[in-house]
């Protein structure tokens, strides 16, 4: 029986993070078809493939015999296997050549930061973000602000004046998962798995002339 859609879309999984579940799950003699079918919802073969090899640069998982038969959907083939070789929790977030994703890091920072921080101001968002290869620009946590305030996260304690920033707080913690503002100006927010308009019907329509 087929769970509501709200309990679906809530925590959903990157398909990197159901990768590495499965990983996490097999732990020992794994090849890339045997991960790829223990992930769920599936993943595809390619996916699974290339995060593998990342994974395998950054040393995370261990390649412990380079040929061996291995059945994938009613064929056999010959194909590496691999041992977890670390015991991280949360899926890695790695370019093709093993070395960590930089990107995101300011939204996943101002985030955990937001949830912490009782009160704050775009500027003391930033500078409490900017940590080692993470530096997030005023800019940037103003930007992030404005789309979770429009979309119902944030609330504003005390006013702008022409000499200081406003300060806000959050009000609506949603989970772990920093919500994603996307191209078409919507806050995603995975932990709930809710998409929020910044715009409404009438501001797109204001907008095509």
């Amino acid at each position: 029986m087929r769970k509501p859609i709200d309990q679906e879309r809530r925590s959903m999984q990157l398909p990197r993070e159901r990768v590495w579940a499965a990983i996490r799950l097999l732990k020992k003699g794994f090849s890339v078809a045997s991960v790829q079918d223990a992930c769920e919802p599936m993943v595809s073969y390619s996916i699974v493939r290339d995060y593998m090899r990342a994974l395998e640069a950054a040393g995370k998982v261990r390649r412990v015999v380079d040929s061996a038969p291995v059945e994938h959907r009613g064929a056999w083939h010959s194909a590496p296997l691999f041992d977890l070789a670390c015991k991280d929790v949360e899926a890695p977030r790695l370019q093709r050549s093993g070395q960590p994703v930089t990107q995101g890091l300011a939204t996943e920072a101002m985030w955990r930061l937001m949830r912490v921080l009782k009160t704050f101001t775009p500027q003391q968002l930033a500078e409490a973000a900017t940590l080692g290869e993470c530096v997030v620009p005023v800019a940037t946590a103003k930007s992030y602000i404005k789309h979770l305030s429009r979309a119902g996260y944030l609330t504003v304690v005390v006013p702008a004046t022409p000499r200081s920033q406003a300060a806000y707080r959050l009000t609506r913690n949603t989970g772990p998962h920093a919500p994603a503002v996307t191209r078409r100006k919507v806050v995603f927010d995975r932990n709930v798995g809710q998409f929020n308009e910044l715009e409404t019907a009438q501001e797109v329509c204001d907008g095509l002339e």
